[in-house]
């Protein structure tokens, strides 16, 4: 069986399953997911449950792990977090998971909190236990078809939903992603994308579509709203909770994104295959090396 420690947010939470998706269909086993952060995490809601994958997962509380195992598996998980934190604070190594992770991942356990993409051993052990990120196609580009399946939304759209999505596949529409939260803002690893590389975004996509109809997708449209002057009619998207956003975005034809997984997803989900997507050529401020988290179809603006 395979344990799934789910965190963070809806587009961290579906790297971390389309990981584990790639391991099942590899090792033929199940995928249990363990949502218990949840309970104390108020950030973010877990939203899986939301997608088509759902139907094929279950839940820790039904694995019927020993209490050795679930204590096991706990204390492992602290003390790679306890690692983790020890090695960022007292050194200045940028890829210090790729050791621990090629030889943990020959006995069961995947955990990669690291921004690239390293090579794995499928060690087909009775439990197996995922805990990181994964941001990277590379982990699953091999069943890149199934997961665009498995990560659509499946839950019924809403009226005022509908109404939008009819707007969107009815024209040469572009979702343009911002990430403008306070915890963005604030963070001086993450805060990359400024207004400038938006606005020299949408102008490539105009240059290529002039029929283009820009929709603004954020976690803070007010401060979007305050901040930019647009020189294209645009529709802001508001109001919807994380998976309808999804939706609408994956919707669209064509994409300027923000460093943010959620971006990410809605880009890749697609099925424009004409589709261009403009990403900043920087996705955090302290990587030495460009993050595995790119793939070919995206154009790279300088920010």
């Amino acid at each position: 069986m395979i344990i799934v420690k789910i965190i963070g947010g809806l587009g961290n939470q579906m790297f971390q399953v389309a990981f584990a998706k790639m391991l099942a269909l590899e090792l033929g086993d199940e995928v249990y997911l363990d949502v218990s952060a949840y309970k104390r995490y108020k950030i973010r809601n877990y939203s899986l449950s939301n997608l088509n994958i759902s139907s094929s997962i279950k839940y820790v509380e039904d694995a019927k792990l020993s209490k050795v195992e679930e204590l096991y598996l706990k204390s492992c998980q602290n003390a790679y977090h306890i690692y983790q934190k020890i090695v960022k604070e007292t050194t200045n190594i940028d890829k210090f998971g790729e050791i621990p992770f090629k030889y943990l991942s020959k006995r069961g356990f995947y955990y990669n909190f690291d921004r690239y993409y390293y090579d794995f051993s499928l060690n087909n052990t009775r439990l197996k236990n995922i805990y990181g990120y994964f941001q990277s196609e590379k982990y699953f580009k091999k069943y890149r078809n199934i997961v665009h399946e498995e990560l659509k939304v499946k839950t019924p759209l809403t009226t005022r939903e509908q109404l939008i999505l009819d707007e969107i596949e009815s024209s040469n529409a572009v979702g343009v992603s911002m990430r403008l939260g306070d915890d963005y803002i604030n963070s001086p690893t993450l805060n990359v994308c400024k207004e400038d590389y938006y606005y020299r975004g949408m102008d490539y996509i105009y240059s290529k579509n002039k029929d283009a109809v820009f929709y603004i997708f954020s976690d803070s449209i007010d401060r979007v709203k305050q901040q930019f002057k647009f020189k294209y009619p645009v529709r802001y998207i508001d109001g919807f909770k994380d998976y309808e956003s999804l939706r609408l975005m994956y919707s669209c034809k064509h994409f300027v994104i923000s460093n943010s997984s959620f971006s990410w997803w809605g880009a890749y989900l697609a099925e424009n295959k004409n589709k261009i997507i403009v990403a900043p050529n920087k996705w955090y401020n302290n990587t030495k090396e460009k993050p595995d988290i790119y793939f070919n179809e995206m154009t790279l603006l300088e920010v």
